[in-house]
């Protein structure tokens, strides 16, 4: 019986420090900001975060790129550190006269380690 309360009393205080934890995280978490931008010939997307719970935060763009015929494709960029406040950048053409492809949708993916 013992046993029982004891292992009971234990997942309890496992749940308690479980909550604690995530409620002061996510405050943290809301405070990077992103914004994202693309070239004036809509051949490349830009995405930048700054803020970031820690150090290692990183970040990366995500282009949704479209072609002549519609076939959409995704390209991203490199991750890059949110706290530093660098840019990921995400080509889908070199030449958008030519190709025809060019960025349709643009957001951004954070980690946090």
């Amino acid at each position: 019986m013992k046993l029982k309360k004891l292992a009971a009393t234990t997942v309890g205080i496992g749940l308690t420090l479980s909550a604690t934890v995530v409620g002061l995280a996510t405050p943290a978490l809301a405070s990077t900001s992103c914004k994202t931008w693309t070239s004036a010939d809509r051949a490349t997307g830009y995405g930048k975060c700054t803020g970031g719970v820690t150090r290692f935060d990183t970040h990366r763009v995500k282009a949704v790129c479209i072609g002549p015929t519609g076939s959409k494709f995704n390209v991203y960029g490199k991750w890059v550190n949110t706290r530093a406040g660098e840019t990921s950048k995400a080509i889908c053409t070199t030449n958008t006269s030519q190709s025809g492809v060019e960025v349709f949708s643009l957001s951004t993916e954070t980690e946090t380690p």
